[in-house]
């Protein structure tokens, strides 16, 4: 864009905007100036650099690089490698956003609420997952809530599922707390209504792997209740590679998890892959703004693999403007440090 300021002669370009963040921590590590630098740089028509790459020598043997770019594909890693090992930093996906969420929240309501909190999960899992790339044992979502001040929790999954995770949480101190629900979080929806107390204010997390959650019930879950919604949105590679196949089909799965047919129209606009899954994410979240809730325009964070490959939105919509403060809070520190920028007001306020 002609306007930003990053890459004219306001902005001073890459290295001053986005290349502290990659020498900041190596200044933190040594606590001393650089012995010697060397880079090269591409320029705009303004002279601004707008790629840059680098070699700092920090004197004792430690050096380090770094190349940073307003026009390459997006990519956020650092890595540090010494005699005996190799350390490499990666952006955080879903778990990490959410447990700055949860934290964000109780901590932010905890007050007002009267310890008054319950947490749902309708696609549970077992507790635990197994990072493809590394065969890392990680956390599962109903683990990670569990570190958090709710007073009750709610999840649900398919009864293979839930026996995993009751004998993972067998002895947890909050066992008394929860209530495991079987089935399908379609058909359960009225179960999971009567195990969430009326009186509390409840964050419920839907995390399909899919398009399994159908849109009449989230609407009957957040039916006269005070319910936050912290929702991952499958429509990266799945919707992409199906697109034509879901255009084929008189009942698609498409249709059930919007509750109406209307993508089509979106579907039948035009344009890429790409922009038919932005006009079918507009749509769905305008849908939750006519039930009352609030949410970012177009600020659902995108979920990369580490091929930067598009796998889905984490979107976030509230029915207080509280909530849309504590989701800003949440995801406007990135794990560089950077702040995010140009923030759309919440839909309502």
């Amino acid at each position: 864009s002609t306007n930003d300021h990053r890459i004219d002669t306001r902005g001073a370009g890459a290295l001053f905007d986005i290349g502290i963040y990659c020498i900041a921590p190596f200044l933190l590590m040594t606590g001393c100036d650089p012995v010697a630098v060397a880079a090269t740089a591409t320029r705009n028509a303004l002279a601004v650099d707008i790629t840059m790459s680098g070699w700092i020598d920090w004197g004792r043997g430690f050096s380090s690089s770094f190349d940073v770019s307003f026009d390459a594909p997006l990519r956020k890693q650092m890595a540090l490698s010494a005699s005996n090992g190799l350390v490499e930093l990666r952006q955080p996906g879903e778990a990490a956003i959410l447990c700055r969420y949860l934290d964000i929240m109780t901590h932010g309501v905890v007050k007002k609420w009267e310890a008054k909190l319950a947490y749902v999960d309708v696609f549970a899992g077992p507790g635990r997952s197994i990072i493809r790339d590394t065969g890392e044992e990680v956390e599962g979502s109903p683990v990670l809530s569990l570190k958090y001040e709710f007073a009750k929790y709610v999840f649900v999954d398919k009864p293979e599922v839930l026996s995993s995770l009751k004998k993972r949480l067998n002895g947890h101190p909050k066992f008394s707390q929860i209530a495991f629900l079987e089935g399908d979080c379609n058909d359960v929806i009225d179960d999971v209504r009567s195990e969430l107390p009326a009186n509390h204010l409840t964050l419920a997390f839907i995390d399909p792997t899919g398009l399994q959650i159908k849109f009449r019930a989230v609407q009957r879950l957040v039916q006269n209740r005070k319910v936050d919604l912290l929702m991952t949105l499958q429509f990266g590679m799945g919707i992409k590679r199906n697109l034509q196949q879901y255009i084929r089909a008189e009942r698609a799965a498409l249709t059930a998890y919007l509750g109406n047919a209307g993508w089509r129209e979106d579907a039948s606009a035009g344009g890429t892959a790409s922009q038919v899954v932005r006009r079918i994410t507009n749509r769905y979240m305008q849908q939750l703004r006519e039930m009352g809730y609030q949410t970012f325009r177009d600020r659902e964070i995108e979920i990369r693999n580490d091929q930067n490959v598009f796998l889905y939105f984490m979107a976030f919509a509230s029915r207080h403007p509280l909530g849309g403060k504590f989701w800003r809070e949440a995801i406007k520190i990135e794990w560089t440090g950077q702040r995010q920028m140009n923030y759309a007001p919440m839909e309502g306020i």
